[in-house]
């Protein structure tokens, strides 16, 4: 019989993928030594974002680049380690993010923007205190506009994958993603009241109350007013379809000048959601009809994307019709920082 021997010059080498670590094993669909399996396992289950003291470009094979979390972790996903378990359950995916968005929206009804919140702080990480209300405060349009801003922004980033993205992302993430969200928000609170029109909770319009209807196209500003919403009213949006819809919408890898592991966060992350999504609609409308819902869902986000342009519109137009009602505050700070 003919054996075959293999040298121990011709095997492959089990280097670890991030290290360099010899005689490494095989952990998160990667070869890695235990060192860093360890390492990734306790970086999936921190709380708390994980960031880097230098320029985010430590090198991993030097002793001290090693040390850096967020250089490490950023390794572990360009190699390809597998940062979501497959298949995630719909039901706790669901009921975290009923969690978040109860948090949310309880922020956005009884609180009030800190005096401390300063427009830098707004897209950097981090989470907005908000101060009790009390109940004889009335807001005007600019203070509902800059706690729905900053609420949204708080669900966004307690989202799992925020932690784990560079600064340059977390703003690339809000700056193209945030308006759309929020948008897709005060739609959903308007659908939820059962109201005709978008509007505060107070029932105050979405406009300022110095806009006047009469110097613009009277189609532009119900379309703002009143499309997205007649969209969800015709489809009888769930508060899973929504819940789940929204946070497709946020991790989006599509997004310009995303880093590599960045965009393979985003797409992991959307690719779990859709998934959810799909799963969700074929669970409670059945199989064939729950393929077609799910594609109706999805197709909200050109409605959303419809209105953000309406938006984008007309904010181009108000300081032309209007020059002397333009005004300068943390409102307007953060809308001009998004539609530019």
């Amino acid at each position: 019989m003919l054996e075959l021997t293999i040298s121990a010059e011709t095997e492959e080498p089990r280097d670890c993928k991030i290290c360099a670590t010899k005689n490494a094993g095989f952990n998160y669909g990667v070869q890695s030594c235990n060192s860093c399996k360890m390492f990734f396992r306790r970086a999936l289950d921190t709380s708390k974002m994980i960031t880097c003291k230098k320029e985010e470009n430590c090198n991993i094979l030097d002793p001290e680049g090693s040390k850096c979390r967020f250089c490490r972790f950023h390794k572990c996903v360009l190699v390809g380690m597998k940062f979501i378990d497959s298949p995630q359950d719909p039901s706790a995916i669901i009921n975290d993010l009923l969690h978040k968005d109860w948090t949310r929206n309880q922020h956005f009804l009884t609180g009030k923007a800190a005096s401390t919140v300063k427009f830098k702080d707004i897209f950097e990480r981090g989470v907005f205190l908000f101060e009790k209300k009390s109940e004889d405060t009335v807001f005007d349009f600019y203070e509902w506009g800059v706690m729905n801003h900053l609420t949204c922004i708080n669900f966004e980033t307690s989202l799992s994958f925020m932690k784990y993205l560079s600064k340059s992302d977390l703003t690339c993430v809000l700056k193209s993603s945030h308006l759309l969200y929020m948008i897709f928000v005060t739609a959903w609170r308007s659908y939820t009241a059962k109201k005709e029109f978008m509007c505060h909770p107070d029932g105050s319009d979405i406009f300022p109350s110095e806009v006047e209807p009469s110097a613009y196209n009277e189609k532009l500003i119900n379309e703002i007013r009143c499309y997205l919403l007649s969209c969800l009213i015709c489809l009888r949006v769930t508060e899973e379809e929504f819940l789940l819809l929204g946070v497709i919408i946020v991790c989006n890898p599509g997004i310009p000048d995303l880093s590599q592991t960045g965009r393979m966060l985003l797409a992991s992350y959307q690719s779990m959601y859709g998934q959810t999504l799909q799963r969700y609609c074929s669970f409670k409308y059945g199989s064939n009809a729950g393929a077609l819902r799910y594609l109706e869902i999805i197709s909200l986000s050109t409605a959303i994307a419809r209105c953000h342009s309406a938006i984008a519109n007309f904010s181009t137009l108000f300081p032309i019709h209007q020059p002397q009602h333009v005004k300068v505050n943390l409102f307007t700070e953060i809308l001009a920082f998004l539609i530019k």
